[in-house]
């Protein structure tokens, strides 16, 4: 399926996730890969490039099967999940009920976890009635749009019907969806990226941008609390130079690799890899902290004081 730019409707995931576009495209996650890793490593999980085609649901993580199906559930109600009635897959007649329902494409739960996703779904609904969030709009909704130089792709969590209003996306959290243990997460994920590069894709197709992008982090655990976050104006800035940094790298690369590709050539080599050049590492502050500790608790003569070192190890102080 090749998909022209615009805003497109009941794209299943796993098409959307194999860059439908007219060319190959840049995505969030790429973009990331970019930046964060390297060239070589972005052209490596493409699924155009030197990546693999999405695989489809899978049944090895029972948290992210929760949350895949309460995801689907809530959004589009569309019940992808089909309930293993047992505790685990040790009976050849769960494993085969799994199988079943892997091969047609649909989430297998066991019992505990199909009730954790029924849970989690009735908290989302209470907070969508509360808040008037998800009510105007489309789930699920993919964006291809063309910048000249290069395509650029998403998938929206919920796409308001106001362009002006803020785009919506659900992330689940095992833990607290707390600012300081979500805040983190949050960039080791690109969300910052994620704010950049999704309302630009919307003011491409619609000719205004919306008002950033909200976070929607919802437990998986009772009592299913949910809470949402944006991102500070500075953490926006901050995406917006990174997302920049990745355009320019993504149309570099690509123009090397349409190149080397009629020239018959290897087209990996137009994505380059890690510097080769040794990097130094500093200590971070802890460590330093940590060292000038000893030094006054009477272990810094251990540097130079090799009996020292010797009575400790025997004495049960240090390990051996």
């Amino acid at each position: 399926m090749t998909l022209t730019a615009g805003i497109h409707d009941g794209v299943p995931e796993h098409i959307y996730h194999s860059d439908p576009a007219p060319v190959p495209s840049l995505s969030r996650s790429i973009a990331r890969k970019l930046i964060e890793s390297s060239p070589a490593h972005a052209y490596a999980t493409h699924p155009r490039l030197g990546g693999g085609l999405p695989t489809g649901p899978s049944a090895s993580d029972d948290a992210m099967d929760v949350w895949t199906a309460a995801h689907s559930l809530f959004l589009e109600g569309s019940d992808i999940v089909v309930h293993i009635p047992f505790d685990s897959y040790r009976t050849n007649a769960a494993k085969e009920m799994r199988d079943i329902a892997l091969a047609n494409g649909k989430v297998p739960l066991k019992t505990a976890q199909y009730d954790a996703a029924r849970r989690v779904v009735e908290s989302l609904e209470r907070f969508r009635h509360r808040t008037g969030l998800f009510t105007d709009g489309k789930p699920e909704q993919t964006l291809v749009w063309d910048e000249g130089d290069h395509y650029g792709r998403c998938r929206i969590d919920w796409l308001p019907d106001d362009p002006s209003a803020p785009l919506l996306d659900m992330k689940s959290t095992g833990g607290l969806a707390t600012i300081e243990t979500w805040g983190r997460r949050a960039f080791e994920f690109g969300a910052d990226i994620q704010a950049s590069m999704y309302p630009r894709g919307c003011e491409f197709l619609r000719g205004e941008p919306p008002d950033g992008m909200l976070f929607v982090v919802v437990e998986t655990n009772p009592p299913y609390g949910i809470r949402v976050f944006g991102l500070d104006p500075i953490a926006v800035e901050v995406g917006d130079a990174k997302a920049a940094a990745a355009r320019a790298l993504w149309v570099q690369c690509m123009k090397q690799h349409l190149g080397r590709e009629m020239a018959g050539q290897d087209t990996a080599a137009a994505w380059p890899g890690y510097a080769q050049e040794t990097e130094w590492i500093l200590p971070p502050p802890w460590v330093v902290r940590q060292w000038e500790a000893a030094k006054v608790g009477g272990y810094g003569r251990a540097v130079e004081d090799t009996a020292f070192i010797e009575r400790m190890i025997a004495a049960g102080q240090w390990g051996g």
